[in-house]
């Protein structure tokens, strides 16, 4: 899992640091404290699990960004906001109560402005979500202690649930319920499963982040198919996404923008051209593992570390920091018959590069009428970040690579 943050580093008998959750992944703007590992008011080292944290797609571990006596400040079980303050970092207990103890003394003057709201009542980030959803104050809701998910939850079990507030339709712009002249017509089949929701707000909430075009253009793919076909011969079985991996590590070299993104009018940079990719589960869930160093690697190691890749998908036993900080993604669709899809972008990335199926065109070759694969390649870019101009040069530089593919 990425390492904890933390708002300082404790280092002297002054420093208290609040240690909040990571983003863990692209899809979850929240996850579940499963366990803590540590004593409350126990001692940890740097790099010491702190507990155990639940995403939609994977369990990890969060770690200790620091060393010194470590406070809980959330429940084992409780769902909480990437970015929520789990735990407090310093140098002696005392030092945590009194850090506490002043800033309790500095925000009481806020206290009275914001009685009327639910950030005035102790709630987890689950239960204001769901109570938002739902219109629901949360002062009506009976709780020991601080509110939770399933105190709500339970509240809506036993009254009479309102219909969804336009809170929880703003993404898509869908009303608050059906029109009465469909209502007839249609079966309501309940809600998305939490994975399957959890990706649509993400994608959502990414659409409404960018300004999202597309450039496609076809590749041959004789080197690339030469490739596979001699390395299955080798009893490796491999498919495009390695060559497609190498070929978008040459794009990023080419154009540096396509491993950057943009939150309003700040950019900001991925370092490594470590590259997502998309691999479905058994169950028909989607995850994006991430290779890393994939400009480092040859070709027989991306396909190596692929299938290792694949294998944890499969068995449902990826860690969360092995979906965590791609720059981009990269989607192909073989085994489908389509000529190409688009796609969406990842949060905190700009671009995505897919592939359909591969089909026979007729080319003059040397003279002859020859039938050589082809598929299409799709780059979803951010027209904010880059234009036209520069993600045509992008998709070249996928194209060129796939094309040139050492068969040797």
């Amino acid at each position: 899992m990425t390492t904890g943050s933390a708002q300082h580093t404790p280092s002297s008998e002054a420093i208290v640091a609040a240690v909040v959750m990571p983003q863990v992944n692209v899809n979850d703007q929240e996850v579940t404290l499963l366990g803590w590992l540590v004593e409350d008011g126990g001692h940890v080292l740097k790099d010491q699990p702190l507990c155990e944290v639940e995403t939609s797609k994977s369990v990890g571990e969060l770690p200790a960004p620091g060393s010194g006596i470590f406070r809980q400040a959330v429940p084992a079980g409780e769902i909480v906001a990437i970015g929520q303050t789990v735990g407090y970092l310093g140098p002696t207990l005392t030092a945590i109560e009194q850090h506490l103890a002043d800033a309790a003394r500095s925000t009481g003057d806020q206290a009275t402005a914001c009685a009327a709201g639910p950030a005035a009542l102790e709630a987890s980030a689950g239960a204001i979500e769901l109570a938002m959803q739902y219109g629901i104050d949360l002062a009506e809701v009976p709780a020991k202690g601080r509110i939770r998910r399933a105190d709500v939850e339970q509240y809506l079990a036993t009254h009479r649930a309102p219909t969804r507030t336009a809170a929880s339709h703003r993404m898509s712009g869908v009303p608050e319920s059906l029109p009465p002249s469909l209502a007839s017509l249609v079966v309501d089949e309940g809600d998305l499963p939490d994975h399957a929701w959890a990706i649509a707000r993400h994608l959502g909430a990414t659409r409404d982040r960018l300004v999202t075009a597309h450039v496609m253009m076809d590749v041959t793919l004789t080197a690339a198919h030469t490739w596979i076909a001699n390395q299955r011969r080798a009893g490796q079985m491999v498919s495009l996404l390695p060559l497609l991996l190498h070929a978008a590590a040459a794009a990023v070299q080419v154009c540096p923008k396509l491993g950057s993104f943009r939150l309003g009018r700040r950019v900001y940079r991925y370092p490594e051209l470590d590259i997502a990719y998309t691999a479905r589960s058994a169950d028909g869930r989607l995850f994006t593992p991430v290779v890393r160093g994939v400009d480092r690697r040859p070709l027989d190691d991306l396909a190596n570390e692929c299938a290792r890749l694949n294998m944890g998908v499969f068995r449902g036993q990826l860690n969360a920091s092995e979906l965590a900080g791609g720059c981009l993604t990269v989607s192909a669709l073989m085994e489908q018959p389509v000529r190409f899809h688009l796609g969406l972008q990842n949060a905190y990335q700009s671009a995505l590069i897919t592939a359909g199926s591969a089909r026979e065109e007729l080319a003059l070759v040397h003279g002859k009428v020859t039938a050589r694969p082809v598929t299409t390649l799709a780059l979803s870019y951010d027209h904010g970040l880059l234009d036209g101009w520069e993600a045509a040069a992008a998709l070249e530089a996928v194209k060129t690579a796939l094309e040139a593919i050492n068969v040797s």
